[in-house]
Order: structure tokens, then C-alpha cells, then sequence
């Protein structure tokens, strides 16, 4: 049995803290200025559960006490929200705990991860002390808490805290593995909710089965090629945490459903009303992949507008206002 605090109490980290509480470790649940109601309520609408009794919660200002005794630091919010976080927690951390960053998105420079980030942020007599370990793969929360079939890997410099993790989350229906592949792990983890809105048009564009798998097969060609000119591996693009990943958020969701209705010939500022202003991952993270893309490309790594044409046009699309539906006329006419 390990203690474990899950910061946030949105779907994934109540999903997390309501199966990790399921194989008998001992969690609490801390839920950021935003999760107030569901800490108050003891409810998760979203998911349509009540939070169990043995799970114990906490405020918004209450983190020493969600934090007191524990080992394991989940960190489950908003990608914008993981520095201000570091440094809040900053105060209470001690040697040998470990962070889990389940959060997905790309950080302002210098950092190149969120796990970079969080490491960045631990106080200096901490540095190396605590082990700062990130989670991708497809992971629906719903299917989560019914116990549906998942698979996870979790990545760190520190192996044993990567396999600490996998020996606390795996059970019978929740498949773990390890890497040293930070970089692949928290890039796929990103990229992939940006490039599930390019596979999204294809549902709003009618362009049927065939269309939609040319635009993953292509968002896993062009994720790679990011991924591996910033050091991170092959097999890791090719695994749960981005082909999985990518096919699961490709199928339903917000990123899905404003790729869906920029495909149907809605502008990007109608389709994000219809949205009713929920927050799209994706959307935030293009810019984020176009600072790195243009990086690689002034060391000489890539051409984008060649080598990554379908992130090219994504960017086109939901940053100039290009219209979604030349997407495939473009892309008929790439170069070979």
C-alpha cells in the first residue's frame, strides 16, 4: 500500500484516485480553485460517480493537509496551471517522494516537457532527490473507472520510480510499462490532441474511413518526426502512448469535435461557441509545436511546411483562419 495524493479532481484524477483507492492504497484527493463543487459535492458529474467515502478530499487551501504523509504526487490538472502548481507544492515536498505528471501539454521556453518543468521548479536541496516521472497511452477516464482494459507507460530518467509506478497501477484490466523516454512519452501525450483535430475534419468533411486513417497514419509520420529529432524514440510514437493515444482521442472528445465542426465549414470562432468555451487541448498546444518545429528547422532538422504538411495546414486553419475544407485539396497536391 502506498500514499498517494492526486492533485485535482477533475475526470482523470478522479478516475486515477478512484482506481488506485480500488487496489488498496491509501489516497487523498486535492481539488484546485476550479474543482470546488465536485470537492464539496463529493461528485464528479462527468463522470456520473460519487467520490467514495475512503477516498478523503480537500480545498483549494487545504494542500499541506492533502499533502501530509504522502509518497506519490499525482499531478492531474491543466497543462497552464502545472508551474504554478510546482511552485505551490515546492514547499511541502521531501526526499524520495515521487511526481507523477498525468497533465499533457507543452510549457513555455525553455522547457521542452511538463516533467522538464516540474523538475526545473524543485527546490535545490531537492534537485535529483525527487524523482519526476510522466504517464501516457490511451486512458479514457470513463472506461478507467469501469475498470475497462487500459494500458499506460509511465517514463523517467529514474527508472525506479517509473517502475514504482507501474507495480502501484497495474491490476488485471491496467497494463504498465517503462521507458527513459521522457521526451517521446510527454511529446506524444501533447502532439496527439492537436493532430486529433486534423482527424476530426474528416468526420465533419463526410471524406469516411479512408480520409480519416490518411490523416492519422500522416499525424503519426509527422509526430515522429518531431519526436525523434528532439531525442525521443520511434517505438515510443509507435506504442500506447502515440498510436493508442492518438486513435482514442481521434474517436471522440473536444479536440475531435472542434476538428468535426471546422470540417463542416464552421469558422473557428463559431465551432469554439458551440463548444460553450471548454478548453481544447489541442488547440492550445499548436503553438507550443510550431516553436519547436521552427526550431528543428533553423538547426537544420526539418523543413515544415514540407516535412510536416498536415500540421502545416492544422496551423493554417486554426491560426490564420484558413478555411478546414482546402485542407484536402492541399494535401492532394503535397509534394511526394
Amino acid at each position: 500500500m502506498e500514499k498517494i495524493a492526486v492533485m485535482g479532481a477533475g475526470v482523470m484524477g478522479c478516475a486515477l484516485a478512484f482506481h488506485l483507492k480500488n487496489l488498496g492504497n491509501e489516497v487523498s484527493l486535492w481539488g484546485t480553485e476550479f474543482d470546488a463543487k465536485v470537492i464539496t459535492t463529493r461528485r464528479q458529474e462527468k463522470l456520473g460517480v460519487s467520490i467514495p467515502g475512503d477516498i478523503d478530499v480537500f480545498r483549494f487551501d487545504q494542500i499541506k493537509e492533502a499533502l501530509k504523509g504522502r509518497k506519490i504526487l499525482i499531478v492531474s490538472i491543466k497543462a497552464e496551471g502545472v508551474g504554478k502548481l510546482s511552485e505551490y507544492i515546492a514547499a511541502y515536498l521531501k526526499e524520495e517522494m515521487v511526481i507523477l505528471n498525468v497533465a499533457k501539454g507543452i510549457p513555455e521556453p525553455p522547457h521542452l516537457t511538463l516533467c522538464d518543468l516540474i523538475e526545473r521548479s524543485l527546490p535545490k536541496n531537492l534537485s535529483g532527490k525527487v524523482a519526476v516521472v510522466g504517464m501516457g497511452g490511451a486512458a479514457r477516464a470513463i472506461e478507467i473507472v469501469q475498470g475497462i482494459f487500459t494500458e499506460v507507460v509511465f517514463a523517467s530518467s529514474n527508472l525506479k520510480a517509473a517502475k514504482m509506478c507501474c507495480r502501484i497501477f497495474q491490476s488485471p484490466t491496467f497494463a504498465t510499462n517503462f521507458t527513459r523516454d521522457v521526451i517521446g512519452v510527454e511529446l506524444c501525450a501533447a502532439m496527439k490532441n492537436s493532430f486529433a483535430i486534423a482527424v476530426g475534419m474528416g468526420d465533419g468533411l463526410k471524406g469516411g474511413d479512408n480520409m480519416k486513417a490518411a490523416f492519422m497514419a500522416r499525424s503519426i509520420t509527422e509526430m515522429a518526426k518531431v519526436i525523434t529529432a528532439k531525442g525521443g524514440k520511434i517505438q515510443t510514437v509507435l506504442g500506447p502512448a502515440g498510436v493508442g493515444d492518438l486513435y482514442v482521442t481521434s474517436q471522440g472528445g473536444r479536440n475531435r469535435t472542434l476538428g468535426k465542426l471546422l470540417g463542416e465549414g464552421i469558422g473557428l470562432e463559431d465551432a469554439l461557441k458551440k463548444m460553450k468555451g471548454q478548453t481544447i487541448e489541442g488547440y492550445m498546444t499548436l503553438k507550443g509545436i510550431r516553436r519547436i518545429a521552427d526550431e528543428l528547422e533553423e538547426e537544420g532538422k526539418l523543413k515544415v511546411k514540407d516535412e510536416l504538411f498536415l500540421f502545416w495546414n492544422l496551423y493554417e486553419i486554426l491560426h490564420q483562419k484558413k478555411d478546414a475544407r482546402l485542407i484536402v485539396q492541399n494535401y492532394g497536391q503535397r509534394g511526394v
